[in-house]
């Protein structure tokens, strides 16, 4: 008999049980077929692509295997899909421990299960942890889903190191699939698809700011937005849509490509200055140290100037379209969708979206096949299909196209390479849009941040968005102030509010990540007292300065 305690043991049955069902939601544009095999997603994506894709397969399946097939369709993304899917994995590999191995199963246990990885997997540790681990990456042990589609690479990258995502057949199956002239394996720094397999990108993606320029004109602003900069200007203030980087993985993405920006700012620039082609480890350490803080002091004034922060990425859209907001942060389909339907409906080109000068890189959708995936085969299929000119038609052609959608067009931007050349032009929704031609002054480097996604959301949450009053205030003062004149009361209360200096790249290693990436929750909350109060504390005498008040230091 288990030793945890009663109320987590009936937790676990209720997720078990309940979650699926909360989850379970399928698309209203393809009716089911009786009898026919049943493939099971996880995906964010809306319901217009999950119904082009299924009447896509489903058409491509009937005419390779002569068989019928249904998807069923469980509508959630980021976090909550992690944590969702990380509860079924838990679920079920207590039993496989308990039922099949006949061991006990304990807090110790379940800790050991959390912190599994393939390193653990393949290692000669005589330790609870490998063991878990070992047995775990040898399991067929699912979660009852077959397919994961779309998301963030950084989550696919830690579902795939921990065993979630399987190694597909598709790379030995198909090598000229992933070729220079296909799929490459890397473009603009970026990885396209997982060297074992595990994961694929879908399409490519590319992150940026989208704006409404009818209202920025009437708002007298007085400039469009080109880079990551503008959008933290004062112009800009309460004047945003943003996103809640911890709910959404494409934010989360966007925020890395900022952050590398500005480390690669820093980094030409020392380049530059000691006149070598390339730095130093040193020197390129300091540089990313302190391109670390430039962003984060940019993504201070970003949420400063945020009018909301919301956990969908599809309200910000909807505002900045109505003039609600000037601008927001988002993935560029997003802003394609948004700019067609304005066009159809009205012929109106107020919505706008731009990758920020040099300030991005396209970025992988990417697409993965659970362990323990219960169709597996079936999901193979739909990976093989979705990756083929077939699939790729489907979210890039335009509307009565051969091989193009059936209800909605979808304005992605196809990852396989195949579908640029010239004989495929008339039927895209625009011909002229191509990433590999088009993405040559930026280039990735996940490796500078790769460690901060989650510490990066976790600062902007704790430091920035929940004191956005305080945050707010203080800019504002500071704002009123430079324009009244007193520079000196602006320039003191500035450096007050963007005194950063417990979060410098050091220290985010040394006093950050180890209690974030810990399952110490006592640790963890009073991490996020200690930084809120600090903070509370600073912009709050910030704004005292800003308004003139003496004795304020």
């Amino acid at each position: 008999m288990s030793n945890l305690p009663r109320i987590v043991i009936v937790s676990l049955i209720a997720l078990t049980i309940g979650v699926p069902l909360a989850f379970r939601q399928k698309s209203t544009s393809v009716v089911p077929i009786h009898s026919a095999e049943t493939l099971v997603i996880i995906t964010p994506h809306n319901e217009a692509l999950r119904g082009e894709y299924e009447a896509g397969f489903r058409k491509w399946y009937k005419a390779k295997t002569g068989k019928n097939v249904n998807i069923d369709w469980r509508r959630q993304g980021g976090r909550d899909a992690v944590r969702y899917i990380e509860s079924m994995y838990a679920n079920y590999f207590r039993l496989h421990w308990t039922q099949n191995l006949h061991r006990k199963w304990n807090m110790e246990v379940a800790s050991a299960f959390a912190a599994r990885s393939e390193d653990k997997s393949n290692s000669n540790e005589n330790t609870l942890e490998a063991e878990v681990s070992k047995e775990f990456f040898r399991s067929n042990v699912g979660c009852d889903i077959d397919v994961l589609f779309g998301g963030g690479v950084f989550e696919f990258n830690m579902q795939a190191l921990n065993g979630d995502l399987i190694p597909c057949e598709i790379l030995r199956q198909h090598p000229e699939m992933f070729s220079e002239d296909t799929i490459p394996e890397y473009f603009a720094g970026n990885r396209l698809w997982d060297e074992k397999g595990r994961w694929f990108g879908a399409s490519l993606s590319t992150f940026g700011i989208f704006y409404n320029s009818e209202a920025i004109e009437a708002d007298g602003v007085g400039f469009f937005p080109e880079t990551w900069d503008d959008i933290g200007r004062p112009e800009f203030f309460k004047k945003l849509a943003v996103v809640d980087p911890t709910k959404s993985s494409s934010t989360q993405t966007a925020l890395s490509m900022l952050v590398q920006q500005q480390m690669q700012v820093r980094y030409n620039a020392l380049r530059d200055e000691l006149g070598v082609e390339k730095l130093s480890s040193p020197d390129e350490e300091q540089a990313i140290a302190d391109g670390w803080m430039d962003a984060l002091r940019l993504l201070q004034k970003i949420v400063a100037n945020g009018r909301y922060f919301t956990d969908s990425t599809a309200r910000p859209v909807v505002d900045v379209s109505f003039g609600n907001c000037l601008a927001g942060i988002s993935v560029d389909f997003y802003g394609f969708i948004e700019s067609g339907y304005l066009d159809k409906r009205s012929g109106s080109t107020r919505f706008k979206f731009i990758m920020p000068r040099n300030g991005g890189a396209p970025s992988p959708d990417p697409i993965g096949i659970f362990r323990g995936a219960p169709n597996p085969e079936l999901a193979e299929k739909f990976l093989e299909f979705v990756l083929s000119i077939d699939g790729q038609k489907i979210i890039d052609f335009k509307l009565d196209t051969p091989g193009g959608p059936e209800k909605t067009t979808m304005r992605r931007v196809p990852i396989l390479k195949t579908i640029y050349e010239p004989q495929y032009a008339e039927y895209r929704c625009d011909s002229t849009v191509n990433p590999y031609k088009a993405a040559g002054l930026f280039i990735s480097h996940d490796e500078w941040t790769v460690k901060l996604v989650r510490p990066l959301a976790y600062i902007m949450k704790v430091a920035f968005i929940e004191l956005n009053h305080e945050l707010s205030s203080a800019m504002g003062a500071i704002i009123r102030a430079r324009v009244e004149g007193r520079e000196d009361d602006a320039a003191e209360a500035y450096e007050v509010l963007a005194d950063l200096s417990d979060l410098t790249f050091e220290n985010i290693h040394r006093d950050i990540i180890p209690v974030i990436s810990g399952k110490n929750v006592l640790k963890n909350i009073a991490l996020q007292n200690k930084i809120s109060a600090k903070y509370r504390a600073q912009y709050l005498r910030a704004k005292k300065i800003a308004d003139g008040v003496t004795g304020e230091k």
